[in-house]
């Protein structure tokens, strides 16, 4: 239509103009950058800039990383491994909802949710209590409780 045609071609103009209007620091920022790629002997930035150098992105402070390389207490790893055990029991479940399984194999995946669900709270204690795993481990929770719901109530039949 003409109407979606200029209107598309407003937009353009519009995000043009707001491009070209962007400050000179940020593109020689950019050209630095880019020279630097280029060459591949990495140039030194001033802090204050807002463009760092790949892979040179600091962390956030008050942040935990969950990477799988990073050092980890046997705490985290026995938290990690009892989150992989519900995703798992749920991703089965899905599964099993999705071949329409009989109800005695979905009752029994439902209860062997239920069942790891419980023990999360013992293996999250050694954790720190603002630890994003913490955060993780209730949100599983929650959902095993509304699947366990819906299968009492029928929602599945």
């Amino acid at each position: 239509m003409k109407i979606d045609e200029t209107l598309s071609l407003k937009a353009l103009q519009e995000s043009n103009q707001s491009s070209a209007n962007k400050s000179a620091g940020g593109d020689q920022a950019f050209a630095l950058l880019l020279q630097g790629e280029i060459s591949e002997q990495p140039q030194q930035i001033a802090q204050g800039d807002a463009v760092s150098l790949p892979g040179s992105i600091p962390a956030i402070p008050g942040t935990q990383s969950l990477a799988p390389g990073s050092t980890q207490t046997p705490d985290a790893s026995e938290a990690i491994s009892a989150l992989d055990g519900v995703l798992s029991q749920l991703d089965a479940l899905k599964d099993a909802l999705q071949k329409t399984g009989s109800p005695k194999d979905i009752n029994s995946l439902i209860e062997g949710i239920n069942s790891q669900t419980a023990g999360l709270d013992d293996k999250m204690s050694g954790l720190p209590a603002d630890h994003k795993l913490k955060d993780i481990a209730e949100e599983l929770k929650v959902t095993a409780y509304m699947e366990s719901l819906k299968w009492k109530r029928g929602d599945y039949l």
